[in-house]
């Protein structure tokens, strides 16, 4: 896999990412869901139903390829991938292979439920970037020249910020884009065989901490699971779209997010 360009020095891990499609008139869905999901399964074995997810509001089923979740219903369906704990950095790959199953289980689902009218389509990506506090990640964010909190504000209230963060919605050729900033503390991921229990490092006592840092130092967690991280989230999104292409509008999307910041910064 290629090296991603940085972005001011810090390196873009792609963390999760979510493909979401919602629509009017679903209601079939209270009468067809079992005949959907059996489809699925029939046609793409690597897809599995997750215990105990079916309900009248939703239905649930994992991949077994990528471990992506799919959820469907009467309102809406959003397909995600997200990096698995000590992994690496989701991929293009990754994404690619995330296109390809939207493709497949659109037609399923639109079929199934026989949806005609669209209300919504949308891509969203969560990049993370490592930092090594809390207040880094603050002044790594300030540093991209995206926003300024002016400080009348500030004076008003006090006399120093302690976080900030940014939204903002812009209108592009032929989507929107939501764009938000903001500093974010890492849950640590600690394995405990059949399940995996989810710690903020800095809520442990000293001697568990240190231990929880240096093994994620051995393994080098600090990198792919950072304690701190400055996190940039993009949403790409259409309201109604007169045709849903799945693997276009993912493809065409997640195409321009890193270029997109890199103009930022260049």
């Amino acid at each position: 896999m290629a090296k991603k360009a940085h972005i001011k020095a810090r390196e873009p891990l792609l963390q999760k990412v979510v493909f979401e499609v919602r629509y009017r008139h679903g209601f079939v869905y209270l009468d067809n869901c079992g005949r959907t999901i059996n489809k699925i399964i029939r046609e793409s074995p690597e897809w599995l139903l997750r215990s105990g997810a079916v309900s009248p509001q939703n239905a649930a089923l994992a991949s077994l390829s990528n471990s992506a979740l799919f959820n469907f219903s009467s309102l809406k369906y959003d397909l995600s991938i997200e990096r698995p704990p000590d992994k690496d950095p989701l991929s293009n790959e990754d994404v690619e292979a995330l296109a390809h199953q939207a493709e497949f289980l659109h037609a399923i689902v639109s079929d199934s439920l026989g949806l005609e009218e669209f209300t919504r389509i949308g891509f969203r990506a969560w990049y993370v970037f490592a930092c090594s506090s809390r207040e880094d990640a603050e002044q790594w964010l300030k540093d991209l020249g995206c926003y300024r909190v002016e400080l009348k504000l500030v004076s008003a209230f006090g006399s120093d910020i302690d976080s900030s963060s940014m939204s903002v919605v812009i209108v592009g050729e032929d989507r929107k884009f939501r764009i938000a900033l903001n500093g974010v503390e890492i849950q640590a991921q600690i394995d405990l065989g059949r399940g995996i229990l989810s710690v903020l490092a800095r809520s442990l006592p000293e001697g568990q901490r240190s231990f929880l840092i240096e093994q994620q130092r051995v393994k080098r967690r600090l990198r792919q699971s950072p304690e701190f991280a400055a996190m940039i989230d993009i949403d790409a999104f259409q309201e109604d779209p007169v045709t849903i292409t799945p693997k276009d509008f993912i493809t065409s999307s997640f195409g321009q997010f890193l270029p997109s910041l890199l103009k930022v910064v260049s």
